[in-house]
């Protein structure tokens, strides 16, 4: 997963932890989908179980962004894994606040903290 831009990509035991870089809104289309497709064939491998979005580089994002990110946490889900926000900065927490998503995937403030969230058995 070394050839990405748009994010950067870890794991530890059966997490994938996702870090988007740069400005989300920013992107441009066809880079976003490219680079999404390549995360989501390495995050539906079988050792892959949870993901964590760590967003702590990110000050703001679109809603393509954001719909992409939805799509990894949507599969995540469908495959009988948890995942999560962390990081996220005041405005960014408010819009995701907002559009419900921390209904759906919870928030904690750092990257360890969603890490023991989700490999809780």
């Amino acid at each position: 997963m070394r050839h990405l831009k748009m994010f950067s990509v870890e794991t530890a035991g059966d997490v994938v932890i996702l870090q988007p870089r740069g400005e989300g809104g920013g992107f441009r289309y066809q880079d976003l989908h490219a680079e999404v497709s390549s995360v989501r064939t390495f995050l539906i491998r079988p050792e892959h179980k949870h993901l964590v979005v760590d967003l702590t580089l990110m000050d703001y994002f679109g809603s393509e962004f954001i719909g992409a990110l939805v799509s990894m946490l949507r599969e995540t889900k469908t495959r009988g894994g948890k995942a999560c926000f962390c990081g996220a900065m005041p405005q960014m927490l408010e819009v995701l606040s907002n559009m419900s998503l921390t209904k759906l995937w919870p928030h904690f403030d750092t990257r360890e903290e969603a890490l023991a969230e989700v490999q809780k058995a």
